[in-house]
């Protein structure tokens, strides 16, 4: 007994250790006091694609995919091109707009040159605004004709080319409309597609969205621009930072709860659409309530403790307490503990390994 570095007394839960133990534990105290605390609302919800910055990509005119070039999990640019598909509607649709651009130039020529011979009165009035006619019509089927293929997906450098070299493609390149990561690929080589079936799904994997629900009852406490904390399973010791960015005007009659989207900056990948998260709001609302910090508290079982110091020297008492959520780094007192008290703030994780030594000792 004479070896021991402390005393405990079980029936009083009473510490005490010898000076040269209380140096080495580097025990620190710190009054039990009131603080103003924002409130921390907790949340469950899960990490989904921004929708502002995903895009499902399909092409604009049925063909036969000719090329793959984008495998799941790539990166890729803006304007990157993913599939090469061939398509007899791109084929026609050029045809028609080469024939069209042709009758154009032909009715051009005529109407200028049916205005010089009204100047000179070679012809008569009538026939001018025939060839008039005839050329803004042509001019309008050409306009269309262009038109058709941009709405087809053929840029405006490409249908230049081809009415300069009046050469017909019906081969064209179905390109990523944003920079991402493929997370969804429905292709395969020879296969004819429709417009209306996605071929890819592009996703900025950099920013993700937080979808959370929120009890009615703190539905006042959250609002847009409000900084959240967001914690995730496979990373529990990591906390991700982001901003409400929209709370729902409608409310879930079963479970009466209200769909809270946050954005978090995602640079490094490590959060992955799906999985669950919990989500940490400071409310603006602040409130005093005695606190003590979070390295005070240990747990015994099931059981709560903190060690409070006594008027005795380098003796502490063991005393169950019993406290709220950790808000900003501290434990709201619901009960144990009285304002003013001295509590080992420092050191009592060692105070607890020192008496658990003690009692396997006496075991």
């Amino acid at each position: 007994e004479a070896e021991k570095s402390y005393r405990e007394e079980s029936s009083s839960n009473l510490v005490t250790l010898r000076p040269e133990s209380l140096a080495n534990a580097n025990i620190k105290t710190q009054s039990v006091t009131l603080k103003t605390l924002a409130e921390e609302l907790h949340f469950t919800g899960k990490v989904t694609y921004n929708e502002y910055r995903l895009a499902q990509v399909s092409s604009r005119i049925a063909g036969r995919v000719l090329d793959i070039y984008a495998r799941l999990g790539d990166k890729v640019n803006k304007g990157q091109a993913l599939a090469m598909i061939d398509s007899p509607e791109l084929g026609e649709a050029q045809a028609t707009y080469l024939k069209a651009r042709a009758s154009l130039i032909v009715a051009e020529k005529a109407y200028d040159r049916a205005r010089t011979l009204l100047e000179g009165k070679a012809i008569s009035k009538g026939e001018y605004q025939k060839r008039e006619g005839e050329y803004l019509l042509a001019k309008a089927e050409a306009l269309a004709a262009r038109d058709r293929l941009q709405l087809l997906g053929v840029s405006k450098e490409e249908i230049a080319r081809a009415g300069e070299n009046h050469i017909l493609n019906s081969r064209t390149h179905i390109l990523s409309p944003l920079s991402g990561t493929v997370i969804e690929r429905h292709l395969t080589m020879g296969e004819v597609v429709e417009p209306a079936k996605p071929m890819f799904s592009i996703a900025d994997l950099s920013n993700l969205w937080l979808i959370a629900d929120v009890p009615e009852k703190d539905i006042a406490k959250v609002h847009q621009g409000q900084s959240v904390n967001i914690s995730v399973i496979p990373y529990p010791d990591q906390l991700f930072t982001g901003k409400v960015t929209y709370i729902s005007d409608t409310l879930d009659p079963e479970s009466r709860t209200v769909k809270l989207r946050a954005e978090a900056d995602n640079p490094e990948g490590i959060l992955k659409a799906e999985m669950f998260a919990r989500v940490k709001v400071l409310s603006e609302e602040k409130k005093k309530a005695l606190a003590i910090p979070v390295a005070a508290v240990q747990r015994e079982g099931n059981t709560e403790i903190v060690f409070v110091a006594t008027e005795e020297p380098n003796t502490f008492e063991k005393r169950p307490v019993s406290l709220g959520p950790e808000v900003q780094g501290y434990r709201p007192v619901i009960s144990g503990l009285r304002e003013g008290e001295n509590i080992v703030a420092n050191g009592a994780f060692t105070l607890k390994s020192e008496t658990l030594k003690g009692q396997m000792e006496e075991e």
